[in-house]
């Protein structure tokens, strides 16, 4: 405790100038300004004004004291001694600063104090009474910082000091216990009756145990560290008390009251003792405790609902609302089975003193007196089914405030018809994840009371509506199968009508504490499978948070049939849609067959022609052909027959079902392969290499797993170039008719047989471009099935479709130029194997030559020469030639730095052109036209570097007085043989050529190679005696000629 004392007055004696009231220390329990008093919960501190010195002298001080220690409930008090050391030491420090300006009556009292109350702490607050409350000086922070500090000090110690004397009183308590824990044992359950008589209808034992008083200590231990913020520790003091007796121990304790015939009503007039438990008003709960008696047989049944009470406030003050779930799931399970055990051991109990009673009396007497005590257990039986459903359906309503546990909208159109509950996620946290398991775990539990309660309500003469229509055998299963066409003209154009259910009112009682909730479901047979259906839904939409879907499945399943009894097919089949993938990923095939079974039985009888159709054709599933009945198989096949001659199914597109499957590959041999990453799909497109021209043949391979062969009317192929399919798939992601390049196809008829089944196509391409191999489009009467690549888990084809390579050829003529002379140029085009569309033939000359365009007239020869030359090439068909023949002239001279460059022209030759079988294909009418392909030639001739002939070497010998001998060596330097046409001699005068002087005649007409040596010799004549010497110089002309027969 703590002593806080306020001088109020310089004069005051030692003895009357100062007043002190002390509360938990033998004084007055309320006096004192600032006084505390023992708090209720374990010994808490609760401030509270003065209000027994209203009337004080001016020259007395007051001192106020507050204690944080209780001895309440039979703690242990007699151990202060061995306490009083240590605290006497703690409650002596002196104050550094306050008592050091006092006067020396105040020190006089202070010290009197400190002798008076040695366990205590004083401290002086002598600036509390100041007229100026607004300022704030030292001594005063020094008063209040000392105060602080041993107030908190004094509370700190005070909790220990309790938590230590009531760990002390529980430790010898606990030494006698064992007696009584044995009590409840098997092997002391034949003397308990002996122990009753002995103790004259009370249950004691020989030890002295006493239970209420241990109850009492171990949850005052709990109240104290609640005080001091521990739930924690708190909340396990009571978990030791669930070690310690079990709930089963509690119900034994009950029974033996009820056994002893014991009241264990209290003076709590205004609420019953279940109330305070289930309310946790501790104040009032531990009375009863207190005047139960010391095994607590009076109130034994609602201690387990007051510890539940208890525990679930302190871990709402933890932060723990999942755990508040599990205990109260914990708490209701066992609450529900403690409360049946009940009841089957009182009607035990009343049935037998029912047989003393009745003795010998007629069978007829006894079976009466039995029914009716067995009608009276049924409706105790069902006021706790009742309890128990309300009770889970509370705790899921509550802890809505703090976890996602119903869909955002649950009364708009929308959600029941999408029918959120199915297409739930998991919850995005583990804390969530875990609250919903709980919370589906205790909304099943609330189905199986709700199935129960109606089995009460409806006696054994009636079936319970819901079991009815959850039983292995549906009833709408034992009727005859009608076809399809048989089953249209008796419905006719009307659409099913909800059946009728029995609005006949329910005659089951129920105690005024039954929820109204429950009242209403139980008011007919109609509200009753309501409630039902919106149990399971909640059910089936937690489960789903849960991240339990399969328990979700199965509740769909139940919710389903319910509405199928109902004659509500429609909302049936939509929870069956939204229900049959999940055994479909489960891989469940025959739960998986079951409920596409189902969903066709709601399908057909609603006449929803366009979703049985696709409930039918997934049917045919392969890996449920293996759990598909024979006779199931051949009446889903007569009604998927009798439905796509129905044009109703002509108008929406149909996806790929799995009744049949697809394969396509191509068949060649010389084709190359390669991959393209297609972003926009995020797979990989194989891509063979082929040709423009190619003939082509794609492979289609059908399996077929319905049982019989149909006939259908076409198979076509969709081919889609490249960057259509692009665009299609960043827009709707559908291939149509208008996306498709070209569409090959297989005529009718055409058998599919059940199994695999072999198509071909054959294709001749004339446009080349990337295609992909998008769809194949299987149509069966009235409906297309469409098989799109993209959406299949199979390798995607395409198609590299190159140019053909051209069969086209040039010859340019000459091969090459001679410098300084104008010469004929021959350009010959082949147009080979290819259809020629047109083209232009370009003819460019480097610096030195220069080209006139052909047939140039030769008066405007001189003005036409120019440096480049286009010339049109016209159409022609495969085989043809077409030749150019223009004119080319060649200087001599170049310019100084381009002196070493070679004089060339330059012939390109551009064509459009198509494959040689392109008319052959288009004479069909099924290939597009396309843009025809292009091809450029190139060809080149060049100058010489070099003159045609080159003089190596001349001399000239006088072999006669007037004769001379002249020999002249020529060097060939043409790349291609050329032909000495004539040749002639000129000499400077006065020497002359004889007649019969020149001795060349061999040379005519001869070819002379590159690198060859021509000889000529001439004999020559002096014509005069002069003697002067001529400027002329010798000049040798020889004139060669090319095969085309220019010279030069």
């Amino acid at each position: 405790y703590i002593i806080v004392f306020v001088p109020i007055g310089s004069g005051a004696s030692s003895s009357g100038g100062a007043s002190a009231t002390t509360a938990g220390g033998g004084g007055n329990a309320g006096g004192g300004f600032g006084g505390f008093r023992a708090g209720k919960k374990g010994g808490g501190v609760i401030v509270e004004n003065n209000k027994h010195n209203n009337n004080m002298d001016d020259n007395a001080s007051v001192a106020t004291t507050t204690t944080s220690s209780s001895t309440h409930d039979g703690a242990s008090s007699n151990n202060h001694s061995q306490h009083n050391a240590n605290a006497a030491a703690a409650a002596a420090a002196y104050p550094p600063g306050p008592i050091a300006h006092s006067s020396k009556e105040v020190k006089e009292l202070y010290h009197k104090f400190l002798k008076d109350f040695p366990n205590g702490r004083t401290v002086i607050l002598g600036t509390l009474l100041d007229a100026d409350v607004s300022t704030i000086s030292p001594l005063k922070n020094q008063e209040w910082k000392a105060f602080l500090h041993n107030l908190g000090g004094a509370i700190v110690d005070g909790f220990g000091d309790r938590v230590r004397r009531y760990d002390e009183e529980l430790r010898r308590l606990d030494s006698k216990r064992a007696a009584f824990v044995r009590k409840f044992s098997g092997e002391h359950s034949k003397m308990m009756v002996a122990d009753k008589k002995k103790t004259n209808g009370h249950l004691e034992e020989e030890s002295g145990f006493d239970l209420s008083h241990f109850f009492l200590v171990k949850e005052s231990l709990a109240f104290t560290y609640e005080q001091m913020q521990l739930p924690g520790e708190a909340k396990l003091q009571y978990e030791e008390l669930n070690a310690f007796l079990p709930e089963e121990a509690w119900r034994q304790l009950a029974q033996q009251a009820s056994a002893g015939g014991e009241d264990d009503s209290s003076d709590t007039a205004m609420m019953s003792p279940s109330d305070l438990a289930m309310a946790g008003d501790w104040e009032r709960f531990r009375k009863l405790i207190k005047s139960s008696g010391r095994d607590l047989r009076g109130v034994s049944s609602f201690v387990p609902q007051y510890m539940y009470s208890r525990e679930v406030r302190l871990l709402f003050q933890m932060g723990s609302p999942v755990d508040v779930l599990n205990r109260s799931k914990e708490f209701l399970v066992k609450e529900y089975r403690s409360k049946l055990l009940d009841v089957a051991a009182d009607f035990g109990q009343r049935w037998k003193k029912e047989i003393e009673r009745i003795g010998m009396s007629s069978s007829e007497h006894i079976l009466a007196a039995q029914s009716k005590m067995k009608q009276d257990r049924l409706k105790k039986e069902a006021e706790i089914e009742a309890w128990a459903l309300s009770s889970c359906w509370d705790v899921k309503c509550a802890a809505e405030h703090y976890f996602t546990l119903s869909p955002p909208d649950t009364t708009s159109e929308g959600w029941k018809k999408d029918d959120d509950a199915a297409m739930a996620a998991a919850a995005p946290t583990v804390e969530g994840q875990d609250a919903a398991r709980c919370i589906a775990e205790l909304l099943e539990f609330a189905i199986l009371r709700l199935i129960r309660l109606g089995d009460l309500a409806l006696g054994e003469e009636k079936v319970n509506p819901i079991r009815r229509a959850t039983s292995e055998r549906p009833a709408d299963t034992l009727k005859p199968w009608v076809p399809w066409k048989e089953l249209r003209k008796q419905r006719g154009s009307m659409s099913p009508e909800r059946k009728k259910n029995n609005s006949e009112a329910w005659t089951i009682n129920f105690s005024p504490d039954v929820s109204s909730w429950v009242r209403n479901a139980f008011s007919n047979s109609s509200t009753y499978e309501d409630t039902y259906l919106e149990l399971a839904k909640a059910a089936v939409y937690i489960n789903r948070r849960a991240g339990r879907f399969r328990f979700a499945s199965r509740l769909e399943d139940h919710r389903a049939e319910v509405l199928i009894s109902r004659g509500e097919y429609n909302l049936a089949a939509d929870v069956l849609s939204n229900n049959v993938g999940a055994c479909a990923r489960d891989q469940w095939n025959r739960a998986h067959y079951w409920r596409i079974f189902r969903l066709a039985c709601c399908q057909r009888v609603s006449g929803d022609v366009l979703a049985y159709l696709e409930t039918l054709t997934q049917s045919f599933n392969p890996r449920l052909s293996s759990v598909a009945p024979k006779k199931t198989a051949s009446l889903f096949q007569n009604d998927l027959e009798a439905l796509i001659t129905d044009a109703a199914v002509a108008e929406p597109r149909w996806g790929a079902f799995p009744f049949l499957e697809t394969e396509l590959s191509i068949e060649s041999e010389t084709a190359g392969k390669s991959s393209q990453p297609l972003p926009f799909l995020r797979r990989k497109l194989s891509k063979y290499l082929t040709y423009v021209g190619d003939e082509l043949r794609f492979s289609l391979s059908i399996n077929s797993h319905l049982p019989r062969a149909i006939s259908v009317n076409g198979i076509r192929l969709y081919l889609v170039t490249l960057a259509s399919y692009e665009q299609v798939y960043r827009g709707n992601g559908t291939v149509s008719e208008e996306d498709a390049f070209r569409i090959l196809s297989i005529d009718a008829p055409i058998t599919i047989e059940p199994g695999k089944n072999q198509f071909s196509f054959p294709w001749q391409p004339m446009t080349y471009n990337v295609y992909v191999l998008a769809t194949v489009e299987i149509q069966w009467k009235e409906a297309s099935f469409f098989y799109d690549s993209a959406l299949l888990r199979k390798p995607l084809v395409g198609l590299d479709i190159q140019p053909s390579e051209p069969t086209q050829t040039i010859e340019l003529n000459p091969l090459f130029l001679i410098p300084g002379h104008v010469q004929n140029v021959r350009l010959v085009f082949h147009s080979g194997s290819d259809i020629i569309t047109g083209g232009a033939v370009t003819l460019i000359c480097s610096e030195g030559l220069q080209v006139v365009p052909p047939n140039t007239d030769q008066s405007k020869l001189e003005e036409a020469w120019r440096d480049e030359c286009v010339i049109p090439l016209d159409a022609c068909e495969p085989g043809k030639k077409i030749v150019i023949t223009t004119l080319v002239k060649s200087t001599s001279s170049r310019s100084g730095n381009n002196a070493d460059d070679v004089q060339e022209m330059m012939a390109k030759v551009e064509t459009s052109y198509r494959h040689k079988s392109y008319d052959s294909v288009m004479e069909k009418g099924e290939e597009p036209d396309s843009n025809p392909m292009k091809t450029l030639l190139e060809a080149m001739v060049t100058t010489l570097d070099r003159p045609a002939l080159a003089v190596d070497g001349s001399e000239a010998f006088v072999f006669d007085e007037d004769r001379v001998m002249v020999n002249v060596s020529l060097h060939c330097n043409t790349p291609v043989p050329f032909f000495v046409k004539e040749w002639n001699l000129d000499l400077p005068s006065p020497l002359v050529v004889e007649e019969d002087g020149d001795l060349n005649k061999g040379m005519f007409q001869h070819a002379i190679p590159e690198g060859d040596m021509l000889l000529f010799g001439f004999k020559c004549l002096r014509a005069d005696d002069s003697d002067e010497p001529s400027s002329e110089r010798p000049i040798l002309r020889v004139v060669l000629q090319d095969d085309f027969g220019k010279t030069f």
